[in-house]
């Protein structure tokens, strides 16, 4: 039964529960509800009035002023409505209760909707649907851990050495944020001191107790709230980041976690994996520095049709594209980016096909751009390619597994290029009757040579989970678990895991840690020790059988050296189990490095009711153009405004006329088209927007002019636009932060789910302003 249906009635019995005639009220106040209803509403009033020891602490959750009151020898922060509702309450219920503080928790949420409603009717004729929240696809770059709303007195020295009184407001392992009692800009980046006064004299900790531990200032701003700091943890204080753990978890169910931290990491992590997926940008790794500068790309089932089309007589193309003398010209270009149009096409001559590619500066220094274009783009295999090359060296920002180990080819890596098809027609019509050119000109864009060695080609969602090669061997094995030991024996190693089968039947629950001493195998090493390696459980299958995984770094290498000399001193010994393609990095390893081909503009298309709606957008604050176009009327750097696509009813052209099709379960792989946008200032000084498509053009020399104009005037931008469906987002990925959410908010649980379900397609943008003009 719902209670809150119940509440006057339950209020109005509260006086009379600790008098002889309670059964009699109870009776006359539930007159027609049934005996077991009447024991649920017994069984929920001594729930009520159990004492309470929670703290109430409005601050920094309210915008009315708080004041510290007392009540029971606890004190609480409240506004004065919230210290008038619990004295109500206290009244009530004889004390300070379960019910007491549940019922001034329900009174500062209805404030806040009746505020919150205010605020949206005064708002209402400001809302634009064109701009959508930025979800930022390298979040965990920003925020690395979870905050717990917390506040405390610190003092804060600042680098000149002004020491300033301030209160945190929320806490985490990797960063505090901080209020101060007045406003003042400050420089930003540099490192303070902080000392946490009030946590530090409460706890007697020597982990915190007198001690200046060292942060970074990376933003201020004024909220409605107050002026705040935002400071990042440089200190390497392991004892420090203990103990704000442990004060977190230990405290975290009289604090308010912050949820939505979970929230924004849980959607961030869904759709940048089905970004990947969907990505027809294909990645590529190079070195500068080596005679044949490719060193990797990374696949996709979208973007593996580029690497198809630089296929030449079942040979890989790319690294022609890529050779060194290419590869300097393109190093000079690039400061610190570069962007470039490479055109191809392949043509059969006495039964061997040949390909050919040029850039837009070796076409334009030769004279033969139209030559090349003419005569390629009458080629069934012509293709125009959007080219960025920029300087990258890997860094891993995750914290990542013990196996996950850094792949060494990253290490090689000194610039990453990107390659996008271009299948819209970009050129302007010349005269036809114009001079074709002789084409035995174009013989010194053919790839004449054959690749040396072998280009390796990782898959960002391969179909292999396995890390590495296994081999089947069974030995006799010992077995730790929770104070048991149990016989086994194993049925396959790798250098990092375990499939083992128990003697006896014996349920051990998934990411339980495991002991394995290695009876038999111990006796034929003296070099290592094969006793108490730390395994974990990572699942189950029929007949007994567990599947392991290392648990610590020691145990890890101990295993990792001995069975790779065991093998390499055995080979005839161990039948290898094959992996089901190539031996490739880890996938989350592969995933990271892919985030910077993630430069074009992505809008997610949800289906909400049948209707197709632009719901999020991603714009790395690195593509400047991009982010300056869609930024247009926007209030943050946190939106973006997807006026340049909707202006004039253009959606209807551009998504809702191509998805149109989907309900009918197809699916719009291709969809591309190049969008003129027209930046224009009225007489008042404001900036509107208008976009044209090929069609709206009566011609093309129509079509030139208005370049021609717009380009003097530097009102114009270029954008490539391509739409595609894509899979659903998978919720799996993000099950433990659903599940952390659901404890503390399940509504927020509910709504991330139906966001993610209802994305079906996937806008992706570029700015070819400066290739087209």
């Amino acid at each position: 039964m719902n209670f809150k249906d119940y509440q006057p009635q339950i209020n109005a019995l509260i006086p009379y529960r600790n008098k002889p005639d309670f059964n009699s009220m109870l009776d006359k106040i539930f007159f027609g509800e049934s005996n077991s209803d009447k024991f649920l509403i017994k069984m929920e009033l001594n729930r009520l009035v159990k004492p309470c020891t929670r703290i109430i602490d409005l601050r920094e959750k309210v915008i009315e002023k708080t004041d510290q009151y007392v009540h029971f020898e606890i004190t609480h922060y409240l506004t004065l409505s919230a210290n008038r509702a619990l004295k109500s309450a206290i009244k009530l219920y004889g004390g300070y209760t379960v019910g007491a503080y549940e019922h001034v928790i329900e009174h500062v949420q209805k404030v806040k909707q009746i505020q919150n409603a205010k605020a949206l009717q005064a708002s209402a004729t400001e809302i634009n649907e064109n701009i959508t929240e930025n979800i930022e696809l390298n979040n965990h770059r920003r925020q690395a851990a979870a905050r717990m709303f917390f506040v405390s007195k610190v003092s804060i020295i600042l680098a000149d050495g002004t020491n300033i009184e301030a209160a945190t407001s929320n806490i985490s392992v990797t960063g505090i944020k901080v209020k101060l009692p007045e406003q003042e800009q400050y420089l930003e980046e540099q490192l303070v001191k902080v000392m946490f006064t009030a946590l530090g004299s409460e706890y007697k900790d020597k982990a915190i107790t007198n001690r200046k531990i060292c942060y970074r200032l990376v933003k201020q701003q004024q909220e409605r709230t107050g002026f705040y700091l935002y400071l990042n943890l440089e200190d390497d204080k392991p004892e420090f980041v203990k103990f704000i753990q442990g004060f977190i978890r230990a405290n975290q169910h009289k604090y308010k976690l912050d949820v939505l931290y979970y929230f924004s990491i849980a959607r961030e992590k869904a759709l940048k994996n089905s970004t990947l997926n969907a990505l027809n940008t294909l990645p590529i790794f190079l070195n500068s520095n080596q005679e044949k500068p490719i060193l990797f790309m990374l696949r996709n089932a979208v973007n593996k049709e580029i690497l198809n089309q630089w296929r030449c007589n079942n040979t890989n193309q790319m690294p022609f594209l890529f050779t060194a003398q290419r590869l300097k010209s393109f190093v000079d270009l690039s400061q610190p980016k570069m962007s470039t149009t490479i055109y191809s096409f392949t043509y059969i001559k006495e039964g061997e096909e040949y390909l050919l590619s040029a850039t837009e500066q070796e076409l334009q220094q030769s004279g033969l751009k139209h030559l090349f274009i003419e005569y390629g783009r009458s080629k069934t295999n012509w293709h125009c390619y959007h080219l960025t090359l920029q300087e990258y060296t890997y860094e891993a920002i995750k914290n990542y597994k013990l196996t996950d180990v850094r792949p060494k080819i990253f290490n090689d890596i000194t610039h990453v290029a990107t390659l996008t098809e271009i299948a819209t027609h970009e050129m302007i019509e010349i005269d036809p009757r114009a001079e074709k050119g002789n084409p035995n000109l174009l013989n010194k864009f053919v790839h004449k040579d054959t690749e040396k060695g072998f280009t390796p080609t990782y898959d960002l969602f391969p179909d292999e989970l396995r890390k590495e090669e296994r081999y089947s061997y069974t030995s006799n094995i010992e077995l730790k678990v929770a104070e048991q030991v149990l016989a086994a024996k194993v049925v396959d190693f790798s250098g990092s895991g375990l499939k083992i089968e128990l003697a006896t039947p014996k349920a051990i629950a998934k990411r339980s840690l495991v002991s394995i001493n290695f009876i038999d195998l111990q006796k034929v090493t003296k070099q290592f020790t094969l006793a108490n390696i730390n395994y974990r459980v990572v699942s189950a299958s029929a007949k007994h059988i567990y599947h392991l995984q290392i648990a610590s770094r020691d145990s890890y290498m101990t295993m990792q050296q001995f069975f790779s000399l065991l093998v390499r001193s055995n080979p005839a010994h161990f039948n290898e189990i094959p992996l089901k393609s190539y031996k490739q990095p880890v996938t989350p390893r592969l995933h990271e490095a892919a985030e910077v081909a993630l430069h074009p503009a992505f809008f997610y298309v949800s289906i909400i009711n049948g209707k197709p709606k632009i719901s999020f957008s991603s714009i790395t604050s690195t593509s400047s153009a991009l982010k300056q176009i869609f930024n247009f009327d926007c209030k943050s750097n946190n939106q973006n405004n997807h006026i340049p696509l909707s202006n004039n009813r253009l959606l209807d052209r551009l998504l809702v006329t191509p998805l149109r099709h989907t309900n009918l379960g197809e699916t719009v792989s291709n969809f591309e088209r190049t969008l003129y946008v027209k930046k224009i200032k009225d007489d008042n000084n404001k900036w509107s927007i208008e976009t044209y498509l090929d069609e709206d053009f009566e011609s093309e020399f129509a079509k030139r002019e208005f370049i021609v104009e717009h380009k003097k005037l530097e009102q114009l931008q270029i954008l490539h636009y391509r739409l595609s469906t894509i899979d659903i987002p998978n919720l799996a990925l993000v099950k433990s932060e659903l599940d952390i959410i659901s404890c503390h908010a399940m509504h927020l649980s509910k709504r991330l789910e139906e966001e993610l379900l209802n994305v079906k397609a996937i806008i992706q943008v570029i700015d070819r302003t400066e290739q087209v003009l």
